[in-house]
């Protein structure tokens, strides 16, 4: 596994720097090498263990190395490597290489010294660059000076309006994220979906379309409220009865057909298309066009596509569709009412302050499955503390008090809980229904999806030094006994659909191919 390989060259060569001979190296290489893991965690541990035995004082300072860890600028956690400085010095600047590994190993015993909880790339250039200031290298430093806001104008700038940038995500990480989730984060134990907006911006949200004096103006007002607080959310946001305030105008197949066509081509003129919910039933918030529903629906006929959910009450709502060769989702609504915020999420209120995704491999790496089950509470506890920052957080934000803070929930993602079984003797599906149920319990007011983003996926796999995979879906009988469970069902037919739905499926998505 080149990652697990990757990972040993690096303890290798921190070895090597703490004065250990070459045959010391390459024999706690070759035993590293036998462990048969990709936790770095427990290949450090074996070799400083080793290396005590073998040599007392390269442990000693192995030890202080292992100390020194970097909290990356793409949010990872990496050993202090002293070359890295090097290399970027003689690559940003004119300084000789002499100087630059002289000025490196003092910043080296610098950070040593101060003991330094939270070491972060900006944080070693400002040491670097104090160093070049001490020994007159004043030009040296101005090419080496990284360009950026005090943290200070950050946060008077956030107090008046959305801000966004990398120097926005590095202030929330020093500054607004709690010690803890931002250790479980940069480790891969957790992702938190958009650092950059978590001081300011709701994760997603839905807005319900309004009927105007007109067709056009109907259409016109629900995508331009989308477009103008787009800056407000991460996700793009969502439009929420679009095809009811529609329905009103519509008197023919025909006008239903033009409805859709004009949904489509003022769709296409937004940088990014919205999420156009289609509800089949009348749901509360759209009682006032009660009347309409058949109307509505018939513009939703025209809609259906990748860009559309389909909001049923139950299999008999299907009856108002042709869905032939087309593929779309459904979210069923049979039991609760939902507002979609994207494809494959959704919420009973019209958003989501907080996205977070649980690296369950990883919290059962090394553990008993009692331990893991001792971990997942923990984890659940700083989840929680996180989720109640950013609500407060966000109700300081003026500009966000048009919208219905108080509903707003979070999404917790969660990585295939079949494999995760893996590191216990129990059976995967015994497995998977004792932690589904412990997750209902522990994120009771939340709800539970796969992974919100591959880039999540991405950094659970580097971390885990093996490939991670979202918990996309789950077998249904036990998704049905929590009321939080929201994994996607696939269906190949309108049989398959109906099947489905009838046993309660939150979502499904339809691929049309028996039909």
């Amino acid at each position: 596994m080149p990652l697990v390989e990757e990972k040993i060259q690096l303890i290798a060569k921190e070895i090597q720097e703490a004065n250990a001979s070459q045959w010391t190296v390459t024999k706690i290489i070759k035993s590293l090498a036998e462990m048969n893991t990709s936790s770095e965690k427990k290949l450090r541990e074996k070799a400083l263990e080793l290396l005590k035995e073998l040599d007392t004082n390269a442990a000693i300072i192995y030890e202080r190395f292992s100390k020194m860890k970097v909290y990356a600028s793409d949010e990872t956690i990496r050993g202090f490597n002293r070359g890295n400085i090097v290399n970027s010095l003689l690559k940003e600047t004119s300084i000789s290489r002499t100087a630059a590994e002289k000025i490196t190993l003092e910043v080296e015993n610098s950070v040593k010294d101060a003991k330094i909880s939270f070491l972060t790339p900006s944080l070693i250039r400002e040491l670097v660059n104090a160093k070049l200031i001490a020994y007159g290298f004043d030009s040296i430093r101005d090419q080496y000076a990284r360009v950026g806001e005090p943290a200070f104008e950050i946060k008077k700038k956030l107090e008046e309006s959305p801000y966004s940038g990398e120097g926005v995500r590095e202030y929330n990480i020093l500054s607004e994220l709690p010690k803890d989730s931002r250790e479980l984060h940069f480790d891969g134990t957790i992702f938190i979906e958009d650092l950059e907006g978590f001081s300011h911006r709701p994760y997603a949200y839905s807005f319900i379309a309004e009927e105007k004096d007109s067709l056009n103006k109907t259409i016109l007002t629900s995508l331009k409220l989308v477009s103008r607080n787009k800056k407000y959310f991460f996700l793009q946001p969502a439009i929420y009865g679009l095809t009811f305030a529609c329905a009103p105008f519509v008197k023919s197949s025909k006008s239903a057909e033009n409805a859709a066509d004009s949904i489509k081509e003022i769709s296409e003129m937004l940088e990014e298309k919205p999420l156009l919910s289609l509800e089949l039933f009348t749901p509360k918030a759209l009682e006032h066009f009660g009347e309409y529903r058949l109307n509505a629906a018939k513009i939703s006929n025209e809609l259906l596509g990748e860009n559309a959910v389909v909001g049923v009450d139950s299999k008999y709502s299907l009856k108002l569709l042709e869905p032939k060769g087309k593929q779309f989702m459904i979210l069923n609504n049979s039991l609760e009412e939902y507002y979609p915020l994207s494809k494959y999420l959704f919420s009973p209120t019209r958003g989501m302050e907080l996205f977070v995704n649980l690296n369950l491999e990883k919290i059962a790496e090394g553990n008993e499955e009692s331990q893991f089950f001792e971990k997942l509470k923990e984890v659940s506890e700083k989840v929680h503390a996180l989720k109640e920052i950013k609500k407060a957080l966000l109700k300081k934000r003026k500009y966000l008090s048009p919208f219905a803070l108080d509903e707003l929930r979070t999404g917790i993602g969660l990585t295939n809980i079949y494999k995760a079984s893996e590191n216990f003797s129990s059976k995967p599906f015994d497995f998977a229904s004792k932690t589904l149920k412990e997750l209902s319990k522990l994120f009771d007011d939340e709800l539970l999806f796969g992974l919100a983003s591959e880039k999540a996926r991405k950094k659970f796999s580097s971390v885990s030094g093996k490939s991670i995979f979202s918990q996309e879906t789950l077998a249904f009988d036990e998704c049905l006994s929590s009321k939080k469970c929201c994994f996607t069902g696939k269906a190949a037919s309108m049989k398959e659909l109906n099947e489905l739905i009838d046993k309660k499926v939150k979502q499904v998505e339809y691929v049309g191919l028996a039909d």
